[in-house]
């Protein structure tokens, strides 16, 4: 068996293609997922909009609009057309008169344009609309006292919304992002080399020539699923690391996640270690069961494509939950306790039992999958290539 695992693992990183899928693309796409969601974070200060408004209240609008700092107020003919033109990005249409139906106590309308599929857009009209929520406070205020009013008698009582859990945005996206790139880059980097250590025997109609060596066929299938678990769990722990050493050196959002004690990071990391290789070792089996049905490579290669997907259906189920809705079937069910065990270390939560059921449950559906394929493999049917 040590033997089989040897020359597979040789194999595997002897071939260029194989280090292509398992390592470079995974750590290329996760990369590129990092500086997405930094840039995704990243303040808008230093980005400026560009607004229109009616040439004829340019000056009261910019007047309005001076506390932001980032707008830049254009005054135009036709602010429908510009913004149509894509020459600015949201526009004002005041109406003329508008200050003076102010005065006399009437209420116009005033027009907020904008593309609310754009981002941008409407981050700028929100602008406006806030400039303007502002300025009307400042009229109803300026009312009131006209009659001898308290402005606080429009206001009974305040709301103070108080944040329940330790964390921010950044923390959430975080937990979110990184068992979501892993579950991908784990998927990605053992593929390869599962669809090729069964399927490829067979499509190269070596596994014969395996089959009459005095090695027998557990331990051969064993050899095969220990490389597959190797590489699944080196692609991770790199992936980890990667994305790790990215988001503390590279971004400034993002890091601000990760403010963990140095014992506390130290444990984190262990935990996260063991969840990896408990998760490598499940999909090794259900690749390598792919692998074993599959007459050739292409088509082991169709019947994973689903096994790697289906992994991130449960971040869909998770990403709305918090720390207190989380309850013992999120850490039993196996692929979903992958976000939810993540999503409590990165809150700096360490419950020793979430942490066992996770790993017992991964590796006992990983065990449970492994001599599924084990009786398949025992078959002539399934594993020579006639």
């Amino acid at each position: 068996m040590l033997n089989i695992l040897k020359k597979e693992l040789k194999d595997s990183f002897r071939d260029r293609r194989t280090l292509l899928l398992t390592v470079l693309l995974p750590l290329v796409l996760m990369s590129a997922l990092v500086f997405f969601y930094e840039n995704l974070l990243a303040s808008d200060e230093d980005e400026t909009y560009g607004i229109v408004v009616n040439e004829e209240q340019l000056k009261f609008a910019k007047q309005l609009l001076t506390s932001y700092d980032n707008m830049e107020v254009i005054g135009v003919a036709n602010v429908e057309e510009t913004i149509a033109n894509g020459e600015a990005l949201a526009g004002v249409i005041i109406p003329s008169d508008f200050e003076q139906q102010i005065t006399t106590e009437n209420t116009p309308t005033i027009q907020v344009l904008g593309d609310l599929y754009s981002q941008k857009s409407a981050l700028a009209a929100s602008y406006i609309e806030s400039a303007f929520g502002q300025y009307n406070q400042q009229i109803v205020a300026e009312r009131l006292q006209q009659n001898n009013l308290d402005s606080e008698l429009l206001t009974p009582f305040t709301i103070e919304q108080v944040q329940t859990v330790e964390g921010d945005s950044s923390m959430m996206l975080i937990a979110f992002l990184v068992p979501l790139m892993l579950s991908v880059a784990v998927g990605i980097g053992v593929g390869p080399s599962a669809s090729d250590l069964v399927a490829g025997e067979k499509e190269r109609r070596t596994m014969e020539a395996l089959l009459m060596t005095p090695v027998n066929r557990s331990a051969l299938l064993l050899g095969k699923w220990i490389t597959m678990v190797i590489i699944a769990s080196l692609t991770g722990i790199i992936t980890l690391l990667i994305v790790t050493v990215e988001i503390i050196f590279f971004t400034v959002k993002l890091k601000e996640g990760l403010a963990f004690e140095n014992n506390e990071a130290i444990w984190i990391a262990v935990v996260a270690l063991l969840v990896i290789i408990a998760f490598a070792a499940l999909m090794a089996s259900a690749l390598m069961v792919t692998s074993i049905l599959a007459k050739t490579v292409k088509e082991s290669q169709s019947y994973g494509t689903p096994v790697t997907m289906i992994v991130m259906l449960p971040a869909l189920l998770t990403s709305s939950l918090g720390l207190n809705e989380l309850s013992t079937i999120h850490f039993v069910v196996p692929l979903m306790n992958l976000f939810t065990i993540f999503k409590e270390l990165f809150f700096g939560v360490l419950n020793v039992e979430h942490i066992l059921l996770t790993l017992s449950s991964n590796i006992l559906l990983a065990i449970i999958i492994f001599f599924i394929g084990r009786v398949l493999f025992m078959k002539d049917r399934w594993i020579l290539s006639n």
